[in-house]
């Protein structure tokens, strides 16, 4: 198997640990299989520090171009983090309040129609949805991905080029009937759906009367001079875009118009302004540290699935906790606050048939090698 690496690396890392790391990095790549896995970035952290390792192996499409560390990628639905940071710093400035029901915000909407967004066992529970609801998916919203999946994609595979915009996203909803089709009541019990974060998308651009890509720019990007970060679709790139060919199962998803995530999964960033954002959350450049800690909150979710609080999940790996999110496409961003250490990591395929989790805590354990 043809495998090239590209590694950055520090004073502070010993090559015997670089080398295992890339033995292990090279034996997970996969460059025929029917899930291919071209490629695996990494990196990890620590405040106040450089980088304990950054690294990269394996291609950048399928022409064997090798990956770099500063490649950028379709991060997906690590996106929802930073949608919820803009709503958590609205809530901070009193425009909104977490327990405000959001149709009290957009019951006059052009396009949404709230009030006919959630029906459950026939009732209509819409009135019901609160802003906390939506960012931790405990409104009973069902999803256009997980709850129409061969629909969904079979729509999009007919046409891999059509553009979306908030308001054809909407319409696909109600098209596929999803609002007759909630899983329960809001605030009953929790159900991870991209329609929370599209609603909380409408939400911001109401509220701001600014579209939610200049938003993000204005409140998070620009400030923390994320110059590798954009809304794909949404606005043009501040550079060059180099993006990373990301697959799922068979399918090279880089060659369709994946504007139908916008707010639960549109940003294009990479590794190096992933821990830029994480680390300004958590150093409280983003938001106070009060609402910090209402953001980290967990609530359960189920057995498969790890706990979630306002638009994080609460990960373990090796036993150490980490808030952040994960992405479509096998890609993750998190912060351990007991180590303040950040992890960052994105392979090319959102159904690899290895366990991530698995190697990524076999990563960990080699940095702790003395």
């Amino acid at each position: 198997m043809k495998k090239l690496l590209l590694c950055l690396c520090f004073p502070l890392f010993l090559n015997g640990q670089l080398d295992s790391i890339h033995q292990l990095l090279g034996a997970h790549l996969d460059h025929t299989g029917s899930a291919p896995v071209h490629s695996i970035l990494f990196r990890v952290d620590r405040v106040g520090e450089a980088p304990l390792v950054q690294t990269g192996m394996g291609w950048q499409n399928q022409e064997g171009k090798p990956v770099n560390v500063s490649q950028q990628f379709r991060i997906a639905s690590i996106t929802k983090t930073f949608v919820a940071t803009v709503i958590l710093q609205l809530v901070e400035e009193k425009k909104v309040k977490l327990t405000d029901r959001i149709a009290d915000h957009l019951s006059n909407h052009a396009f949404l129609a709230v009030d006919s967004l959630h029906f459950y066992q026939g009732q209509k529970f819409a009135h019901e949805i609160s802003i906390e609801h939506l960012l931790s998916h405990y409104s009973g919203l069902a999803d256009i991905f997980n709850d129409k999946t061969s629909e969904f994609f079979n729509k999009v595979f007919s046409n891999p080029q059509q553009s979306y915009s908030p308001k054809s996203i909407v319409e696909l909803y109600y098209d596929f009937g999803l609002h007759k089709e909630a899983h329960f009541r809001p605030g009953e019990d929790f159900t991870y759906s991209d329609m929370n974060y599209v609603v909380l998308g409408l939400l911001i651009e109401k509220l701001e009367e600014q579209p939610l890509a200049v938003v993000l720019r204005k409140r998070i990007l620009a400030p923390l001079g994320m110059a590798s970060t954009y809304f794909e679709f949404y606005e043009e790139a501040t550079k060059k875009p180099s993006l990373l060919h990301q697959w799922y199962d068979g399918q090279n998803m880089s060659t369709v118009n994946t504007s139908f995530d916008w707010a639960g999964g549109g940003l294009v960033s990479n590794m190096q302004d992933l821990s830029t954002f994480i680390r300004a959350l958590f150093d409280g450049r983003l938001i106070q540290s009060t609402t910090l800690e209402r953001m980290i909150q967990i609530s359960p979710t189920g057995p498969y699935e790890d706990p979630y609080g306002l638009g994080v999940y609460a990960s373990t790996y090796n036993g150490d906790l980490y808030f952040g999110h994960f992405g479509f496409y096998g890609s993750y961003m998190g912060y351990c606050p007991a180590k303040k250490q950040t992890l960052i990591y994105n392979l090319s395929q959102g159904n690899p048939a290895f366990r991530v989790k698995s190697l990524m805590e076999k990563l960990l354990l080699l940095l702790e090698e003395d």
